[in-house]
């Protein structure tokens, strides 16, 4: 039985500053290892109380159980997982939370922070109807397992209404404007630098303060990738918008050649010199729907990659960010004499847990940012080869045109219409997508070269702890 049943829930918020970072680890069972003071100080339990005992003593009954199912879902497949929590504080109030829960090497890393954009409220709600929809049937059939899959199928529905095809879409829309809004609700993200004392002269206080400016650099480093992610963003949103207008296009086009082609059967010799045109016509407009639907799809992965590449920059600055502040935090501690056997059995080797953490997922991104960059050349042949197939279909065109002149009818003059100008289109959608591409190898490049400084970094941080005997 989790100690959160023995606590009464008060509905008053316990504040915390959108400034503010906190983590823990559990081991493979969700027992909590370590942690930080601002999760100690949030959660209102002294160390004691928190070590070894299951992360689910802050769960707050308002929480629906499929959430916790997708994140055990997620973090046991070696996935990362975001998600928006209620949590319950020792004294009965709640907070919420953005979490991030990653798998480490002996269990989970999570790392929260204090949500502050409108998507909190419309969760709350979601929330409530999913709770709502586990009460009703366990309080019927007393079977978890049935209403968490009933909470599920809820789930989907709902985002299926706000647009988002799975979970997947949805959390990493929820981090990226999180982290957004929480760039722009804080006036500057500088980390607090900590002058020692007199004390600055042991070797254990020297280490910190070379960690702290070591992860300062990171984070620095870091931080000027994460400005492009918003260029990436509206670069997914026109890649997004060209591939769907390239398969509606190549459908209308292998439409109106087969109206073409049964209009003229139906005009008979009226038609003749047609007939050989229309056969052209949708002979070239189906390689064209073809290369179209191939596109698409090749269009629609490149979305989905940018996506995710934007989860994880968001991810590795946000994991990098709290070990930043971690070492700060050490450092203050170390500094002031605040260390005490609690303080240690919590915190010792935990900054390299973080480092290591967020080094797996900072290494995810980049590897993500080359692979898109390797895929453009081919993704830019294919928009060449579609753009010279809806050329070599416009001689066709005008020769249908000057046969119209013969008086072929009107249903005829209306394909001919159409299939000029969804040319047209084509060719407009096509050179679109074309400076789409160059503009976003553009910024791939750009982003390499910066994360080229981050492994800097990275490397001038592991050669540190590899001297001072931390383990990665």
């Amino acid at each position: 039985m989790g100690i959160c049943t023995l606590i009464t829930p008060i509905n008053e918020p316990r504040h915390f500053g959108a400034e503010e970072l906190f983590f823990s680890t559990t081991d493979l069972k969700g027992r909590i290892q370590r942690a930080n003071s601002v999760f100690q100080r949030i959660a209102g339990y002294s160390w004691d109380e928190l070590r070894n005992k299951p992360h689910n003593i802050i769960r707050h009954p308002d929480m629906p159980r499929v959430v916790f199912q997708i994140l055990w879902d997620y973090i046991q497949s070696g996935k990362p997982v975001v998600a928006l929590v209620k949590n319950l504080a020792h004294d009965g109030r709640y907070y919420w939370v953005v979490a991030l829960v990653v798998a480490i090497p002996e269990g989970y890393l999570s790392v929260r922070f204090k949500p502050t954009s409108p998507l909190l409220a419309a969760v709350e709600s979601l929330y409530a109807e999913l709770k709502a929809v586990e009460v009703a049937i366990e309080s019927v059939a007393n079977d978890r397992k049935a209403a968490i899959v009933a909470s599920r199928e809820a789930l989907n529905t709902s985002l299926r209404a706000l647009g988002f095809s799975d979970y997947d879409g949805f959390m990493q829309h929820v981090l990226k404007v999180e982290m957004q809004s929480r760039e722009a609700s804080l006036s500057k993200l500088a980390l607090s630098a900590t002058e020692p004392g007199a004390a600055s002269q042991s070797a254990r206080l020297d280490s910190f303060k070379a960690e702290a400016e070591l992860f300062d650099n990171l984070f620095e480093a870091l931080n000027v990738l994460f400005t492009d992610l918003e260029i990436y963003a509206e670069i997914n949103h026109g890649v997004r918008a060209k591939s769907r207008n390239v398969t509606d296009i190549s459908d209308s086009l292998r439409v109106s050649a087969l109206n073409g082609v049964i209009e003229v059967d139906r005009l008979g010799t009226a038609a003749t010199g047609l007939r050989p045109v229309l056969g052209w016509l949708r002979e070239l407009s189906g390689e064209i729907t073809q290369e179209g639907v191939r596109l698409s799809v090749s269009l629609e992965k490149l979305a989905k990659d940018m996506d995710l590449v934007v989860f994880d920059l968001s991810a590795a600055k946000l994991q990098t960010e709290m070990t930043a502040r971690f070492a700060h935090e050490l450092l203050d501690h170390a500094s002031a004499g605040h260390f005490n056997e609690g303080t240690d059995r919590m915190t010792e080797g935990a900054i390299g847990r973080l480092h290591a953490s967020s080094c797996d997922t900072v290494g995810r991104a980049l590897g993500g940012l080359s692979a898109i960059k390797d895929r453009l050349k081919t993704l830019t042949e294919s928009q060449i080869k579609l753009l010279e197939s809806s050329h070599a279909l416009r001689p066709i065109y005008l020769t249908g045109r000057i046969e119209m002149a013969d008086g072929a009818g009107a249903k005829l003059a209306t394909v001919f219409k159409d299939v000029g100008e969804q040319l047209e289109e084509t060719a407009m959608n096509l050179n679109g997508l074309k400076n789409l591409l160059q503009d976003l190898e553009a910024h791939l490049v750009s982003g390499l070269s910066r994360g080229e400084r981050v492994e800097e970094a990275i490397a001038q941080i592991d050669a540190h702890m590899n001297a001072a005997g931390v383990s990665l």
